[in-house]
């Protein structure tokens, strides 16, 4: 008998070539996706008035929500609503889309190394030495306010992700540095509650909350995926404080992945999603692998290629609980889980008994009658 196949399907949403964006144009700095409603893209030659095009495209059907010029160096769609933030060095501007009105805008005094919607009310914004969270809509005239340092061994690093736990209490900058045989990534991880700062060697983080298999409240999850110099790897789940009455001790659990060798490439971890439906981690590789793990264990369930080049943005698919990511090539990709096979392989390929009977009952429980949530 053949063995079956990985448990995902792998579907192109949008050909970003296909719809005028030039394909030396789809790069990590012009395209941008903060969430599964939009994907913003600044493409065109700057003509006089240094104008260039920014395109907002609808993720559900391909439709463009807002085409407009613009000066700005960089562009991101609010998570969630039909807001616009642009920066142009050290200035930013933000504007409701749809009625193209000014909503706020703000310069910083020092150049600016990245900059993120951390929520739909807060954009934050990292320069050489510290960390601000711009609070919108707090007051009509709120400015950017210190929240930590940025720490010194960051100093030399590419600042790829700044991630926050729901509560705002943890917060975490990665940057990358590339070196003669590898990619090295560090982490800088910050609990605002002790004031307290500690740098994690990994190349990908993500914060999330789940509920434990036995345990009465949600956890706050940190998420870490990294890879050596040779072709091992790991992922981890650790689950933060402070510790909830009801709850089993906090866990700290890890497992090996192993990446494919490539002579021409290395590959590392470029993102991690956490499906809470299914008690899933996504984990990304630059160059388009997908491995599965189980979030109660970190047991690495799979993993497959997903995309033939580079995937350089991600998010959450929160209708699927899949995973949408951009390619180099252009391509828009929804990756999205069988849930008809994927109890089957976890249980008879991967030889995985416990976390096949846990996603059993998860996804019977999705899916029982009076249950709001339903997958596709």
């Amino acid at each position: 008998m053949a063995e079956k196949g990985p448990p995902v399907t792998i579907n192109e949403l949008i050909q970003l070539t296909n719809v005028g964006i030039p394909a030396d144009q789809v790069t990590w700095s012009r395209v941008t996706i903060t969430s599964d409603r939009w994907i913003a893209v600044r493409h065109g030659k700057k003509e006089e008035g240094g104008k260039s095009m920014v395109t907002v495209f609808n993720l559900k059907d391909g439709s463009i929500s807002y085409a407009g010029q613009t000066s700005a160096d960089s562009v991101l769609m609010n998570p969630s609503e039909p807001v616009i933030a642009l920066k142009a060095e050290q200035r930013f501007e933000v504007f409701n889309v749809e009625t193209k009105l000014l909503l706020t805008k703000t310069k910083v005094h020092d150049p600016v190394h990245f900059w993120t919607w951390l929520t739909p009310e807060i954009l934050a914004i990292i320069t050489d030495t510290t960390v601000y969270h711009w609070h919108l809509f707090k007051t009509k005239d709120s400015q950017p306010e210190k929240v930590f340092c940025r720490h010194s061994r960051l100093a030399f690093s590419e600042i790829t992700s700044y991630k926050a736990d729901v509560n705002l209490r943890w917060f975490a900058i990665t940057g990358l540095t590339p070196e003669e045989d590898k990619i090295s990534g560090l982490t800088q991880l910050y609990n605002m509650d002790e004031d307290i700062t500690q740098c994690i060697a990994c190349h990908a983080v993500c914060f999330d909350t789940y509920k434990f298999a036995g345990n009465n409240s949600r956890s706050t999850v940190f998420c870490v995926g990294s890879r050596d110099i040779h072709n091992h790897g790991k992922v981890h789940v650790i689950e933060l404080g402070p510790y909830k009455q009801g709850n089993f001790a906090l866990r700290n659990t890890y497992d090996h992945i192993h990446f494919e060798p490539d002579e021409e490439h290395y590959d590392f971890p470029v993102a991690l999603h956490v499906s809470k439906e299914f008690g899933l981690v996504f984990l990304l590789t630059k160059y388009g692998y997908l491995y599965l793990c189980d979030m109660e264990t970190s047991t690495c369930l799979c993993s497959t290629k997903v995309a033939e080049d580079i995937i350089f943005t991600s998010t959450l698919n929160t209708e699927t609980q899949g995973i949408i990511g951009v390619t180099r090539s252009g391509q828009v990709l929804a990756v999205d889980i069988k849930k008809d096979t994927l109890i089957d392989y976890v249980r008879d390929t991967a030889k995985k008994g416990n976390q096949a009977d846990r996603l059993e009952r998860a996804i019977i429980t999705i899916n029982e009658p009076g249950t709001s949530r339903k997958l596709p």
